[in-house]
């Protein structure tokens, strides 16, 4: 057995460098969320914050739990994650101008030069997205088992092929997800309460996760809260509950689609519209 486990924080991508070459060294290294890490330190009633501090509170955590090793991704999830990530960005920045264009199409007297520029701009982003969207066709195509995967997971109404490869990139195909539980979770579907005596606080999603699932999410649970029966009856029932928070309805329809997901992976199934879901 190795005599050290490196423990190291998830913060954004700048991790991984150093995670790659530990593991490739033969050395055993687990990576832990960042919130994680601020729970710890909060119980230890630490506030300072330093790296130095820092270092101490990560290395105390990884001895006093007991952590799982982290295994790199897959060449092919790791393509697929990097592409995708890069596809929602552009997707974000595209919609930003198409809004900042409406505005200005209806602004007095505004600058025509500006306008062809901003549509010119929107242009650009729109080739880009199909040259994205190529990409992922192509890379999906040469694996004859995750093509057949990614098919599945279409079959889910809402669900397109951009957002399947989306949940199968960012989680590696599922591999280290063990239970419903755990993936509602990792995506910041879950639900937090704040209660105490006689106040009741209101209850919202903790968004504590992977932001890039929840905004592949959002779009495809709008369109199933139209076009999947379970969906549409959910939807309509939570918005019957909190008719002032309508979206608490496309939120609930956002964890629903990633729990039909997570199950036809792991089961290797169509989607069955007529089955009964416990």
């Amino acid at each position: 057995d190795n005599a050290f486990n490196f423990v190291l924080e998830a913060t954004a991508i700048y991790y991984e460098d150093l995670a790659y070459f530990l593991h490739s060294s033969k050395e055993r290294v687990s990576v832990v969320l960042a919130n994680k890490i601020k729970s710890y330190a909060r119980s230890l009633n630490i506030k300072t914050k330093t790296d130095k501090v820092d270092s101490k509170i990560i290395a105390g955590f990884g001895i006093e739990r007991e952590l799982d090793e982290w295994k790199p991704m897959s060449p092919v999830y790791k393509e697929l994650r990097d592409f995708c990530r890069e596809y929602l960005s552009i997707k974000k920045e595209m919609n930003r101008a198409k809004n900042q264009l409406h505005a200005m199409t209806r602004s007095h007297n505004k600058t025509n030069r500006i306008q062809k520029l901003k549509k010119r701009q929107i242009g650009f982003y729109q080739k880009t997205l199909q040259s994205i969207e190529m990409e992922l066709n192509r890379i999906v195509e040469e694996d004859p088992l995750l093509k057949e995967k990614i098919t599945k997971l279409e079959s889910i109404p809402g669900i397109g092929f951009e957002t399947a490869v989306i949940l199968a990139s960012e989680t590696n195909g599922f591999e280290l997800i063990t239970s419903i539980r755990q993936l509602v979770s990792y995506v910041g579907l879950d639900v937090e309460f704040k209660e105490s005596g006689k106040f009741k606080g209101k209850t919202r999603i903790t968004k504590k996760g992977n932001s890039r699932i929840r905004q592949a999410l959002f779009m495809p649970a709008m369109s199933a809260t139209r076009f999947n029966e379970h969906i549409k009856t959910l939807h309509e029932r939570i918005c019957e509950r909190n008719p002032e928070v309508k979206k608490k309805g496309v939120v609930a329809g956002m964890r629903k689609l990633l729990i039909y997901a997570f199950v036809i992976w792991k089961k290797d199934v169509v989607y069955d519209r007529k089955y009964v879901w416990s």
